[in-house]
C-alpha cells in the first residue's frame, strides 16, 4: 500500500537553555487509506509525533512529507491553509464552540476556508450526520447534548471537508467503554466511506487492535509496528503483551517462536 507520511530521521525537542529531546531519530511512514494506530506509554512520544506529522508543531529536525508535498521547513503557520483544506481533527475533547449548534460546528470549517457554506455544502454536511446518527440534534447546542453525541458532532466536523488525513488524540477517552466502541465504529465506517487516512493516538488497546497498524512508541523511539492484518488478532495481543522492543515492520514471519520472533 502506498505511503501518505513519510518521516525520516525525525526529532523534536523542546527547551531552550535546557533541552529535553522527545523523539529520537523516527524513521517511519503511514499508509494512504489505512487505519493506523499509535500506542505506548505516557510520555512516550506520542502526541508530539501526531502532532508534528499534522503540522501543528515543527520538527527539530528530519523530514517529513505529506502526499507527495515536503513540509520539512516546518512553519506552521504557514501551512494553515493546508491543514484546514486537507487535514481533519478529532480530540479527546471535542472543542465544540459552545454558541454554535451542532449543525453550525460541523459547518466551521467551510467558514474557516471559504467563508458562508452554500446550501450544497450545507446539505453534505446533513449527510454526514445522518450517517453518524446525530441528524436530529443539528439544532442544539453542545450543552443539550451527550457527550458521545458531542464527540461525533466533532467526528462530523473533521471529515465534511472531505481530507486526505484524519488525525484522532485519543478520540474515544472522555466516553464510556460502550459508547467510545461506538463512536470508533461510526468513525471508522466513515473513513472508509471516503477511503480517508486515519491516524489514532490511544492507550486503549482495545482500540489499537481494530487498526490495520499499530505502531508503539517506547521513550521517543518505535519499539514495535506491525500489520494486524500479517499477524493476526491473537498475534497482534501477543506483540502487544510482549514487553521487548522490536524495531523492524513486523510480518507473519515476526511470530515463528513466539511473539518475540526477529528480535
Amino acid at each position: 500500500m502506498a505511503e501518505i507520511i513519510a518521516v525520516r530521521d525525525l526529532v523534536k525537542r523542546f527547551g531552550d537553555v535546557v533541552q529535553t529531546e522527545v523523539l529520537h531519530g523516527l524513521t517511519v511512514s503511514f499508509e494512504r487509506g489505512a487505519l493506523t494506530a499509535v500506542i505506548g506509554p505516557s510520555g512516550s512520544g506520542k502526541t508530539t509525533l501526531l502532532n508534528i506529522v499534522s503540522l501543528l508543531e515543527s520538527p527539530t529536525a528530519g523530514e517529513l512529507v505529506i502526499d507527495g508535498r515536503d513540509f520539512s521547513a516546518g512553519d506552521i503557520n504557514a501551512y494553515a491553509d493546508y491543514r484546514n483544506a486537507h487535514l481533519g481533527f478529532i480530540f479527546q475533547f471535542h472543542y465544540l464552540l459552545p454558541e454554535f449548534t451542532a449543525l453550525e460546528n460541523v459547518l466551521i470549517p467551510h467558514w474557516i476556508g471559504r467563508g458562508r457554506p452554500p446550501a450544497s455544502f450545507v446539505g453534505k454536511a446533513l449527510d454526514i450526520m445522518t450517517e453518524m446518527d446525530i441528524r436530529r440534534i443539528r439544532d442544539k447546542y453542545p450543552n443539550q447534548i451527550s457527550g458521545g453525541e458531542q464527540q461525533r458532532v466533532a467526528i462530523a466536523r473533521a471529515l465534511v471537508n472531505e481530507p486526505r488525513i484524519v488525525f484522532a488524540d485519543e478520540p474515544t477517552g472522555n466516553l464510556d467503554r460502550e459508547t467510545g466502541f461506538a463512536v470508533l465504529e461510526i468513525m471508522t465506517r466513515m473513513i472508509r466511506q471516503l477511503g480517508t487516512t486515519l491516524v489514532v493516538v490511544t492507550h486503549d488497546r482495545e482500540i489499537a487492535l481494530r487498526a490495520d497498524r499499530i505502531l508503539e512508541l517506547v521513550d521517543g523511539r518505535i519499539c514495535k509496528s506491525f500489520r494486524t492484518t500479517d499477524v493476526g488478532e491473537k498475534g497482534a495481543r501477543a506483540l502487544l503483551e510482549d514487553r521487548d522492543c522490536l524495531v523492524d515492520d513486523l510480518s507473519v514471519s515476526a511470530l515463528k517462536g513466539g511473539a518475540g520472533g526477529g528480535r
